[in-house]
């Protein structure tokens, strides 16, 4: 089962959602039962949420703002591009002490520290994506292979 992460527009915490509830705008923070928004990001297996999840959480206790999540997340992508992970997460431990756990576990795996990062994007992004607002849509292409469109506010 494919996963997309989702944006709850009242606790903006970022959760995985099943790609199918997403194609049908049906989309609630299962937090809080408010409802949420499909946020553009790759999508995820059920072997990824636990580790999602427990990054969603660290973020959110930080109390990381929108505007803070858009550098973070562009840090971020800087290291993704220049494959060089370890100084990154270990400048997020030091704003996010919640990271210190998954950092030991990563340890020096390059591929560990990697899907540590390219999660924690995705919830910067979503979060950093709560500050635009609007009215855009983002497609999600069914199995069929038409377009549906899922709003972003």
């Amino acid at each position: 089962m494919s996963l997309v992460p989702a944006l709850c527009l009242t606790c903006s915490r970022v959760t995985l959602v099943p790609l199918t509830q997403a194609r049908q705008r049906d989309v609630t923070c299962k937090l809080c039962g408010a409802d949420a928004r499909v946020a553009p990001s790759c999508s995820y297996s059920e072997r990824d949420r636990e580790q999602f999840e427990e990054l969603s959480e660290v973020v959110a206790e930080a109390n990381t703002t929108s505007q803070e999540a858009r550098g973070l997340a562009e840090a971020v992508q800087r290291a993704l591009w220049s494959q060089t992970y370890a100084p990154t997460i270990e400048r997020l431990c030091a704003r996010m002490p919640g990271l210190l756990p998954m950092q030991i576990a990563a340890g020096d795996s390059s591929p560990g520290q990697r899907h540590i990062l390219v999660k924690l994007q995705s919830i910067l992004q979503a979060l950093a994506s709560a500050v635009r607002g609007g009215s855009a849509e983002y497609s999600i292409v069914s199995e069929a292979g038409e377009s549906r469109h899922v709003s972003k506010a």
